[in-house]
């Protein structure tokens, strides 16, 4: 590389704009990645150079450290480089220096192992949701027995004459409900599968306002959409399936370029879903009503993860509030009210 060795004593912000142009340089040099359009990477690097020239204005050294700066085909690019005063040069921390002119300058392999320290969350709310899933099975076959009626399902199962008629909590409950033990047994899986992967980023309490409001909005669809009375907890693991696939796009930088195989794999498993869904007997309007629920309180709810600390090991810092998230909740749910109390008002 060509060395332009900086002036010794130059202003803040043209101090500040020639360590931010020598990064980018650096990068594109070292990975092929141009950082120039890229917002959220624009404001890191001039972040981490100014933090830079006001160290430089104490001492003759400081440390360029940004991980998780961007990615490239060979996975995240972790950037950390060596300012000195003596013309301000870029020096790496380790391996061979390469001498040129007044300054020196090292590389760090782009293909060095990193060890990210991911959440570790037992999937409480997972396993007490399909706890409380068999229990309800449990019931609707024994009152079944007794009884020759499924006494929870019709309680609880969404039947739109019976929400016109007030009975409300029918866009809630049929999410615990089930129709045959195919029918559970094959949303349970799917709610161990995925359940345990989004709760242990998400948490338990936004986990389960994720589950909640995902069923609520795939009922509500179903209530305004189709006439047929139904049942299942589909309508929030479709849900859950929107929560991946949007923590997948929002935290592309961490997947590198196993992004587009990860999030291709969501969307194709959500389009076979909606394929199958085609058949008589399934509510499609509820499982699009669930992913679109999904979709609205991840992006703007979900965790939203910032990596700290440096090479080799990288900790993820959760930068939204179980706060914002429950604000997020409650605004979501007050549309779903909303809407359904108007779609009750227009056909009553």
């Amino acid at each position: 590389m060509t060395e332009h060795p900086l002036p010794v004593s130059p202003s803040f912000a043209a101090l500040t704009d020639q360590i931010a142009s020598r990064i980018l340089s650096e990068i594109q040099e070292q990975y092929g990645l141009d950082l120039s359009s890229d917002p959220a990477a624009m404001q890191r690097i001039r972040e981490a150079a100014e933090k830079a020239s006001l160290e430089l204005g104490e001492r003759d050294e400081a440390v360029i450290d940004l991980p998780y700066i961007s990615a490239n085909s060979a996975g995240p690019v972790h950037f950390r480089r060596r300012l000195r005063q003596e013309g301000i040069g870029l020096v790496s921390e380790a391996s061979e220096k390469i001498s040129s002119g007044r300054t020196s300058e090292t590389r760090e392999s782009p293909t060095g192992k990193v060890r990210v320290q991911l959440p570790d969350r037992k999937p409480v709310v997972t396993i007490t949701l399909m706890v409380i899933m068999g229990i309800m099975y449990l019931l609707q076959i024994l009152t079944n027995l007794l009884y020759q009626q499924d006494i929870p399902a019709a309680l609880g199962m969404k039947i739109n004459e019976a929400i016109l008629a007030g009975q409300y909590w029918r866009l809630v409950t049929p999410m615990f409900l089930h129709g045959s033990l195919l029918h559970i047994g094959f949303n349970v899986y799917a709610l161990y599968i995925l359940g345990r992967r989004v709760e242990r980023f998400f948490g338990p309490w936004r986990y389960l306002g994720l589950f909640v409001v995902s069923g609520i909005t795939g009922n509500l669809f179903s209530f305004i959409f189709t006439s047929s009375p139904s049942l299942g907890s589909s309508t929030a693991i479709f849900g859950l399936l929107a929560a991946e696939g949007v923590f997948i796009y929002q935290h592309k930088y961490l997947f590198g370029d196993k992004f587009g195989i990860a999030l291709r794999q969501i969307i194709q498993v959500a389009v076979i879903n909606f394929l199958i869904g085609l058949s008589p007997g399934i509510d499609n309007w509820g499982h699009l009503g669930g992913l679109l629920g999904g979709i609205i309180f991840t992006w703007f709810g979900g965790p939203l993860f910032k990596p700290e600390g440096s090479p080799p090991v990288i900790n993820l810092t959760d930068r939204r509030p179980e706060f914002r998230s429950a604000v997020v909740f409650l605004i979501e749910l007050i549309i779903l009210i909303g809407l359904a109390a108007w779609v009750i008002v227009s056909r009553g």
